[in-house]
C-alpha cells in the first residue's frame, strides 16, 4: 500500500454519532469509509468503502495543501458531544478539534479539500448498500441493496419509523436527526447475509396503521451492521434513514 498523504475524519456527535474517513496515498488513491454520515458529507442511506484515483493535477494540489498544513498544531478545546474532526499528515501528530473551533487556515484549507473528496469518493462505491423504503397498508420494508464491485456481509436491524400527517406528497430524504423523533417497529433482524453486487437484503416490519383519512409521511431508519473484508476494510455499523413515502388511509 502506498504511503499515507492525508486523511480526514468526522466522527461522534449528537446520536446517532457519525463517522466517516478518507484516506489519500501519495499515489493518488482515494479510499474512504462510511458509516452513519456527517450532516452535509453524504447521504443519509448508505453506507460503505469507496475508492477512486485522483489525477496528476488534483493530487499536486492536494500535496501543496498538506505541505502547507503539516507545521500545525492544534488538539481543542471541545464541546462535550459535539463531535470531532481529525486530520492525519504522513508520520506527524493527529490534528483534532470540534465543529465550534476554528483551525488554522492551511488546515482548514486542506480539511475542506480532504472533506470534498469524502463527499466525491461516495460516487464510487467499492463495496456498500443503499436503503430504500416500502409501503404497504402497515407493513414496511426497509431493504438494503449491494453496491460496487465486492460482495459484502449485511445485517439489518433496530428499524424505526417517523409517521407525521403532510399536506402534500414529500420529497426529499430526511434528516438523521429525526430519528430522535421515531418510534422502534416490530421485526425481527434479517442477515446477517453474504451480498454480491446488486443483490438485496429485505427486513420486514409492522408499523400498525396510519391516522385515517389522513396523507402522511412516513421516513425510515434502521441500524446496518456491514464486514467489509472482501473489499480490504474493517466491519462498521451505522444508523441510516430511507424514505419517505406516502400515503392516505382509510376514507
Amino acid at each position: 500500500m502506498s504511503e499515507l498523504l492525508a486523511s480526514f475524519a468526522a466522527a461522534g456527535g449528537a446520536p446517532p454519532a457519525s463517522h466517516e474517513v478518507v484516506r489519500v496515498s501519495r499515489d493518488g488513491t482515494v479510499r474512504a469509509l462510511g458509516g452513519t454520515p456527517w450532516p452535509g458529507l453524504g447521504p443519509v442511506n448508505e453506507a460503505g468503502a469507496y475508492a477512486f484515483a485522483l489525477d496528476a493535477a488534483a493530487l499536486g494540489e492536494l500535496e501543496r495543501l498538506a505541505e502547507a498544513a503539516v507545521s500545525e498544531r492544534l488538539d481543542g478545546p471541545l464541546e462535550p458531544g459535539s463531535g470531532r474532526y481529525a486530520l492525519q499528515l504522513r508520520e506527524a501528530e493527529a490534528l483534532r478539534w470540534d465543529p465550534f473551533t476554528t483551525p488554522p487556515a492551511p488546515v482548514a484549507a486542506l480539511a475542506d479539500r480532504l472533506r470534498e473528496l469524502l463527499v466525491e469518493a461516495r460516487a464510487h462505491p467499492l463495496a456498500a448498500v443503499r436503503i430504500d423504503l416500502d409501503v404497504a397498508g402497515g407493513e414496511l420494508t426497509y431493504r438494503a441493496t449491494a453496491l460496487g464491485d465486492e460482495p459484502l456481509l449485511v445485517t439489518l436491524s433496530a428499524p424505526r419509523a417517523r409517521v407525521v400527517e403532510a399536506q402534500e406528497p414529500p420529497t426529499e430524504p430526511p434528516p438523521l436527526a429525526w430519528v430522535r423523533e421515531s418510534v422502534p417497529v416490530e421485526a425481527v433482524p434479517a442477515g446477517p447475509a453474504r451480498l454480491a453486487p446488486g443483490e438485496t437484503l429485505a427486513l420486514a416490519a409492522t408499523l400498525g396503521a396510519p391516522p385515517a383519512g389522513a396523507r402522511h409521511r412516513i421516513d425510515g431508519f434502521v441500524r446496518v451492521a456491514l464486514d467489509l473484508a472482501a473489499a480490504g476494510e474493517a466491519k462498521i455499523e451505522a444508523t441510516l434513514a430511507a424514505g419517505p413515502v406516502s400515503g392516505r388511509t382509510g376514507s
